[in-house]
């Protein structure tokens, strides 16, 4: 009967889910998938022993955490291009793919069923292999002093939102030592932009700097929930420079945390080092009942001190549990494969497996040059800037060049912008919205254009040749 026919969407899964499994026995068929298991086994048990740590918290979990998924998303990472690069083009040379598409399925059908059967074999592998690293690193745990222990669970194996002092207006003071510096005639000769540019670096410093017997202060906005309830302690995350280079001793500062009014206020002297971090907890009650935290530093010192924008202060306080932080690393890593694949699998369409594995390649060591297309899109020129007037080398390409550079430097800084691992060893939360960006930048955008244009390019290409 004719309502009893599956409909055209049921069809569709179907024959989608039958090319995802032939997709992953022919997986099995090339032979990659048990080397790929026991180099995944081997990593991730091996590394523990491999690289050895000196006992603390922070160093075990670089070990356990950071040289185990680097190492899983390298193996994985590569297995993905070749496997995708090759069962494609296997079945362009034995003209396999000649017989599937003989059959009532659209190329589409044939494009996207092989790009969703690499996906699940990334994920089951991926989530075994996580799972793994996991129980290793809970079974190495024990190894820890009991104090260290404690350090782990409460700064690593968690998850702690991080609030930072927001970046200062500085435009109106850079454009009044502006007007007041190009009265200078040789300043008024230079470049505009490059002694702007200079300014905002100069007046950047000045708002970090703590000069000897002064103090700096800090209000930071936690939120009205921030630190309430089960979780009754806040971290301080503290990292300063020194003028005074040749002197790498501690530095003697007075560090104040609450109303510097109140009695009940967090108040203690601590000998802390430049260039290194510090972290140290301190009751949730100080926050006030708007969410701000006041925090003071006073430089006992002679020297000046120096707490930069990016990392000077930092305040955490938790707002979830390391598991749902750690299952959102693991995603981020499998969007990566699933963006690789597709990559994969669009170059086989139309070029042999060593050209497609070469032209990835290529793509992969250009968009690392994320510090080359920074520097070009900062100084908007691809030549040489003189330093003693701020000039560039006369270039005739910077109007076509410098806007591709610009915008592979903001591709790239947004792949990179969310740091999952990095925010995992750290005990940072990896926020959802953040998260979500990524990955509807990378399945949604990346990945939808890949597929489309592999399977516009597979839909025109006459198979049988």
């Amino acid at each position: 009967m004719k309502g009893l026919e599956p409909s055209s969407f049921a069809l569709t899964r179907q024959r989608l889910m039958a090319v995802a499994r032939h997709t992953i026995k022919a997986a099995f068929r090339f032979r990659m998938i048990p080397w790929l298991i026991l180099m995944l086994g081997v990593s991730v048990f091996t590394i523990p022993y491999m690289i050895t740590h000196n006992g603390t918290a922070e160093m075990f979990a670089q070990v356990q955490l950071t040289y185990s998924l680097m190492a899983v998303s390298i193996i994985m990472g590569v297995s993905t291009v070749w496997l995708s690069c090759g069962i494609l083009n296997q079945d362009f040379i034995k003209h396999h793919i000649v017989l599937i598409a003989s059959k009532p399925i659209a190329r589409w059908e044939i494009w996207l069923g092989k790009w969703l059967g690499i996906l699940a074999l990334n994920t089951v592998l991926l989530t075994i292999a996580g799972g793994c690293i996991y129980g290793v690193l809970m079974l190495h745990a024990k190894g820890l002093s009991n104090e260290e222990q404690e350090r782990l669970h409460a700064s690593i194996l968690t998850s702690r939102r991080v609030v930072k002092e927001a970046p200062p207006d500085e435009e109106a003071e850079i454009e009044q030592l502006y007007a007041k510096r190009s009265q200078n005639a040789d300043v008024a000769a230079m470049d505009p932009g490059y002694v702007r540019e200079k300014l905002r670096e100069e007046v950047r410093w000045m708002n970090q700097l703590v000069k000897p017997r002064h103090r700096r202060v800090w209000n930071l906005k936690l939120g009205s929930g921030a630190g309430r309830g089960a979780q009754d302690q806040v971290q301080l995350r503290v990292k300063f420079y020194a003028s005074w280079f040749e002197n790498t001793d501690e530095h003697p500062t007075v560090w104040i945390v609450g109303n510097p009014d109140s009695p009940t206020r967090w108040e203690k002297q601590m000998n802390l080092s430049p260039m290194m971090t510090h972290e140290w907890s301190v009751p949730a009650g100080l926050i006030n009942a708007d969410g701000t935290l006041h925090v003071e530093c006073h430089n006992y010192t002679e020297s000046s001190l120096v707490f930069r924008v990016e990392d000077g202060l930092e305040v955490l306080y938790s707002d979830g549990g390391f598991l749902m932080n750690y299952a959102k690393s693991l995603v981020v890593i499998l969007s990566r494969l699933t963006l690789l694949s597709a990559l994969g699998l669009w170059a086989a369409t139309f070029a042999s497996l060593p050209v497609a594995t070469m032209m990835i390649l290529t793509l992969i060591l250009v968009t690392s040059s994320d510090q080359l297309f920074k520097t070009i899109a900062t100084e908007g020129t691809i030549s040489a800037v003189h330093e003693h007037d701020g000039h560039d080398s006369i270039n005739y390409l910077d109007w076509l060049m410098v806007p591709i550079f610009t915008a592979l430097h903001h591709f790239t800084e947004s792949l990179k912008s969310i740091a999952a691992v990095e925010r995992l060893v750290t005990g940072r939360s990896i926020p959802t919205g953040t998260w979500l960006a990524h990955l509807g930048l990378v399945w949604g955008v990346l990945c939808g254009l890949l597929a489309g244009w592999g399977i516009y390019i597979f839909q025109r290409k006459e198979l049988d040749k």
